[in-house]
């Protein structure tokens, strides 16, 4: 009897945590033959090592473009470039081929009750892109989504996700763990393209949001989609009382997102060596260490007839510093010049730059000295904004003595 309390116990403990309850076998068969009709999602029952699930697939030729951009493209990911970026060496060595673009739906934003309900994994098969979504009809079948889903990542070779590294993966890990289960969803090379999107693409919107970068960049629109504030208690209506035009816009929503991810990850790829955008090529070659590469770009986007001065006067100093670290020290010092001669140019950094890069550089102390007179007699009469550190008027005048020697 003592035992019998226990299992009860652990069973509402389970509950509490929206945690399947462990059957035997018999039972998991017995529930096999209740399960719901689910035919109007298209999907199908499935059997995993951890119960039965219900997944719903759909296959989407090469050429299917998303918005404007073909899928087929992010066959060709440079991921070299683009793991440097990502911060994960690890993509480097892996073919664009062996990636799941994934992305879920959860309960809730967060906590050991939260759970994920629809996990939506994109791959590669040839030129064809196979989604599966893995959906929850009901908590007692958590096992057979952690389940499908273990086994369309088996052979994974690499993530891509948007914020996955920040909520989709840990979301999914500890279901995972309150399952008793090993994920091995941190041991994959993990490319999170809200992190390249930020570097790449800062300043150009008003929001890093998935809807806004896919309609910014994919030119894809989204036209009555599900807000994503209505996602849980959609999902909820639907486990309550299996109505499947609760749960339909979701699926769409989710198939919207992991559709996006492909895309996205394609445009990214591709901007990277993008004449027609200059300054986003640039920043790509720099976050890759690419220092000759990315200062030319820099010129090229300084150059450019229509850049906005904001944008030149960002390239300017951006190809000024990597010509640096290339070693082309004459190059750089021409950018600080150019910088130096921006009409209402009023800040002290490009002096205090070029001094620098003369002094310690060119071996020419005299044009040092000289550019620090300039710099300090222009910051006393108002004509310069002085900033913090060495570019503070006092560091500015201790710099000046030095140079003089006295």
């Amino acid at each position: 009897m003592f035992e019998t309390g226990k299992a009860a116990l652990r069973d509402r403990l389970r509950a509490a945590l929206h945690q399947p309850v462990r059957r035997d076998r018999a039972g998991l068969d017995r529930s096999v033959t209740a399960r719901a009709d689910l035919s109007a999602l298209g999907g199908r029952w499935f059997e995993s090592p951890l119960g039965p699930g219900y997944v719903i697939e759909s296959v989407y030729d090469g050429g299917y473009c998303h918005g404007a951009v073909p899928l087929h493209r992010a066959l060709a990911l440079p991921l070299e470039r683009l793991a440097r970026q990502a911060r994960d060496e690890r993509l480097a060595g892996i073919e664009p081929a062996g990636l799941r673009f994934v992305d879920t739906e959860t309960t809730g934003l967060g906590g050991a009750g939260t759970m994920v309900f629809l996990c939506g994994v994109a791959r590669f098969e040839g030129a064809r892109l196979v989604l599966r979504q893995f959906l929850l009809p009901g908590p007692e079948y958590e096992g057979g989504l952690l389940g499908g889903l273990g086994e369309e990542l088996e052979a994974a070779a690499g993530l891509v996700s948007y914020n996955g590294k920040a909520f989709d993966i840990p979301a999914l890990e500890t279901r995972y763990v309150l399952s008793r289960q090993r994920p091995r969803l941190r041991e994959l090379p993990h490319l999170d393209l809200l992190h390249p999107n930020r570097r790449l693409f800062r300043g150009e919107f008003s929001s890093h949001r998935l809807a806004v970068v896919e309609r910014e960049l994919l030119g894809f629109e989204r036209e009555d989609d599900c807000p994503s504030a209505e996602v849980p208690e959609r999902y909820r209506r639907f486990a309550r009382d299996g109505d499947p035009t609760h749960i339909l816009p979701v699926l769409r929503h989710n198939a919207w997102d992991v559709l996006s991810l492909v895309a996205l990850a394609a445009h990214l790829g591709a901007t990277c060596d993008d004449p027609a955008r200059p300054l986003q090529a640039a920043r790509a070659a720099e976050y890759a260490g690419e220092w000759a590469e990315a200062a030319a770009r820099y010129e090229a986007a300084a150059a450019a007839a229509d850049a906005p001065r904001t944008v030149r006067l960002e390239a300017l100093e951006r190809a000024a510093r990597a010509f640096t670290r290339a070693g082309e020290y004459a190059r750089a010092a021409a950018c600080w010049e150019a910088l130096i001669a921006e009409p209402r140019a009023r800040r002290v950094a490009p002096y205090v730059e070029l001094a620098k890069l003369r002094e310690r550089r060119l071996r020419d102390r005299a044009g040092a000295l000289a550019l620090m007179e300039q710099a300090v007699g222009l910051a006393e009469r108002g004509l310069l904004r002085p900033g913090s550190g060495e570019l503070s008027l006092p560091a500015m005048r201790r710099r000046l003595e030095r140079l003089r020697g006295t």
